[in-house]
């Protein structure tokens, strides 16, 4: 079989589209995933070391053994990482998705995302909405508080509210008419998402706190949309001869894609730099960090990076980082163009090596130090990873 069989494409496409995903439930994750004790789920692949963590994830990891109970102060925390004392699982091993360097403990309120169709559920991280964010990988106290605020405000909220089952594809559509690009900017999906909420019986102090969180957080769709993208995704996976991506994600220390025709089997690089204005406030004299986190899935699936051309705010803030004909680009890297929301999508192996140039993601850059968020930005993925998948392709054949 040819490495590059439209056929086999076109087939991953096809299982593509049928998935409607849907927003379902919220749960705790010790439940829902069946997370064993002393357990962090993180964004990317497997840790090289995960005793000595990138200073980010170091921040997120330790406020969870906090949070949870497994260390009574910072330091205690941190040896007990040091010692291993906490197993470190990478979150698609569990069929979830965590964004930046945000981690999934038995506590943590998930959000599930199942497909109407077939049943199919992928989870996500629920953000805990304004303010300090476990996902920005500073080691700040007030974090814990937040966390707090979740699970005992917005997890009954969300579960009052979600007596029936939310439709993504249709914020989706109508939030990409909008200017979104639905990585670096969903404030239009935001919208949409907590009018279609407010609709709903809002009686209870829970879920007033509910909404009140969603219309304070203007990427608050990010946490639908991530796992929805990787569950859509996820259906092409073992589609034999294809070559579109079904995981793209990094840890910090490395980025990782799988393709549809290789299912489960990693190709990785060091990731490359997220680049862009640095926002107000950010921490003294900053660098631009690594890319890190699972919603490089949004751009895999063909939105965030691949998108921007849909985003006029989003190309006036990045046009000193961005190609004159980063639309064309984009183009030529997509194999098909889904039949709900009407735009070009799936990126394909293929089409990156044949033109030689690297797909985009469009995504927030935090602090490789553990200072914080610095802004959001564009990071050019590595061809490599691309290039070996499609070599390995060619020898299976």
């Amino acid at each position: 079989m040819s490495i590059e069989s439209p056929s086999a494409n076109a087939n991953a496409l096809a299982r593509i589209y049928r998935v409607m995903p849907c927003w379902t439930a919220v749960h705790r994750a010790g439940e829902a995933l069946s997370l064993p004790p002393r357990t962090l789920l993180h964004a990317g692949p497997q840790f090289r070391d995960p005793r000595r963590l990138p200073p980010p994830m170091l921040n997120s990891a330790v406020l969870s053994c906090l949070y949870e109970g497994w260390a009574g102060d910072e330091l205690e925390a941190e040896r007990l990482i040091a010692a291993g004392g906490i197993k470190f699982e990478p979150s698609y091993s569990r069929r979830a998705s965590t964004p930046l360097v945000a981690m999934i403990s038995p506590n943590t309120t998930v959000v599930e995302i199942q497909d109407h169709q077939s049943g199919a559920r992928w989870f996500g991280f629920l953000g805990t909405g304004a303010g300090p964010q476990q996902r920005f990988g500073a080691r700040d106290p007030a974090i814990l508080d937040r966390l707090a605020f979740r699970e005992r405000e917005l997890l009954p909220g969300f579960g009052a509210l979600l007596q029936a089952p939310i439709d993504l594809l249709s914020i989706a559509r109508s939030a990409l008419t909008e200017g979104d690009d639905l990585h670096n900017r969903l404030s239009s999906a935001t919208a949409v998402l907590h009018a279609v909420l407010g609709t709903r019986n809002t009686d209870a102090s829970a879920v007033r706190a509910a909404l009140t969180t969603v219309v304070e957080a203007p990427l608050y769709f990010l946490n639908l949309w991530m796992p929805a993208c990787a569950l859509m995704l996820d259906a092409a996976a073992g589609t034999i001869g294809s070559t579109l991506v079904t995981k793209l994600c990094s840890n910090g220390e490395v980025v990782g894609i799988q393709l549809a025709g290789m299912r489960d089997r990693w190709f990785t690089a060091v990731p490359a730099l997220v680049q862009g204005p640095f926002m107000k406030g950010a921490p003294e004299h900053p660098q631009f960090p690594p890319a890190t986190g699972d919603s490089g899935i949004i751009d895999a699936f063909g939105l965030g990076g691949q998108a921007l051309r849909r985003a006029p705010s989003l190309l006036a803030a990045f046009a000193p980082w961005l190609a004159a004909d980063d639309a064309p680009r984009a183009l030529r890297q997509l194999a098909g163009c889904h039949t709900v929301l009407g735009i070009e999508m799936g990126l394909d192996a293929a089409a990156i090596v044949r033109s030689g140039q690297s797909p985009l993601l469009s995504t927030g850059m935090v602090s490789a130090a553990g200072r914080g968020l610095l802004g959001r930005g564009l990071c050019a993925m590595p061809i490599e990873p691309f290039a070996d998948a499609m070599r390995a392709m060619e020898m299976s054949s």
